[in-house]
């Protein structure tokens, strides 16, 4: 994958970052993720402090994420990620996931959008980030097409909790995965993997909102196709998601 502006960093994989199987939690992946995003932009100078000052932010709008496999509790891995494009106010990112061997578990890419923080709406991206970041493609990473629901086989509420709260003062884009996965059966979390996950965010959330978690099972003979939407307790569309999910080996 190219970007002239690499970081990398790595992460020890701690016991509250697991599943029952002792397997990395996909919400897991995504906060190292997160981390490493945030990371790079403070010391590039562009971070959080420099967002706010300037009353702009990175909402993320898109991942697609593909999980070739899943490293384990102890393991130490190797999270890389660059910016790879803009275009207008749209920005690509890469990430991957290596463990020690330099064997690629994850790879995933996601799109950003460029937002003024007082109006709420996308702005262009300025000279300053093209700057910092060393970008100058405009050519946009794949990003694989979400399927939305056809009808619903289960929901559930939750109500949005101060710690789901990130530093742009809305729900953090990990939490929408979690509320995801808790309407799946209990069948499909205990003997499947998941290998692929797309997700599209539309509206942000905020504290103290009910919010509604769809989904929709589609089982075939070696995968399963699960399909979500997330939203307000007045039925607007917060967030959909698409997952794969093969039988564990």
């Amino acid at each position: 994958m190219s970007g002239s502006n690499i970081l990398e960093k790595e992460y020890r994989i701690h016991y509250y970052e697991v599943n029952a199987k002792g397997r990395v939690l996909i919400a897991s992946l995504m906060r190292y993720f997160d981390d490493i995003a945030t990371q790079q932009s403070r010391e590039l100078g562009v971070g959080i402090n420099y967002l706010k000052e300037h009353n702009v932010a990175w909402m993320l709008y898109q991942w697609d994420i593909k999980i070739n496999k899943y490293p384990r509790y102890g393991e130490t891995i190797k999270v890389r990620t660059a910016p790879y494009s803009f275009r207008k106010f749209y920005a690509y990112r890469w990430f991957d996931v290596l463990n020690k061997d330099g064997e690629t578990l994850v790879n995933a890419n996601s799109v950003w959008l460029f937002v003024d923080t007082d109006k709420r709406r996308p702005l262009k991206i300025p000279d300053v980030m093209y700057e910092a970041y060393q970008v100058t493609s405009d050519e946009p990473l794949e990003i694989g097409e979400i399927t939305e629901l056809s009808s619903c086989d289960i929901e559930k509420k939750f109500q949005v909790r101060y710690s789901d709260i990130d530093t742009n003062s809305h729900v953090n884009n990990v939490v929408y995965v979690t509320w995801a996965l808790e309407a799946l059966p209990y069948d499909i979390i205990s003997n499947y993997e998941l290998r692929n996950l797309k997700v599209t965010y539309k509206q942000e959330t905020t504290y103290g909102m009910i919010i509604r978690s769809q989904a929709q099972v589609i089982k075939s003979d070696d995968e399963v196709i699960t399909r979500h939407s997330i939203l307000s307790e007045e039925g607007k569309k917060l967030c959909l998601l698409e997952g794969r999910w093969i039988k564990n080996s």
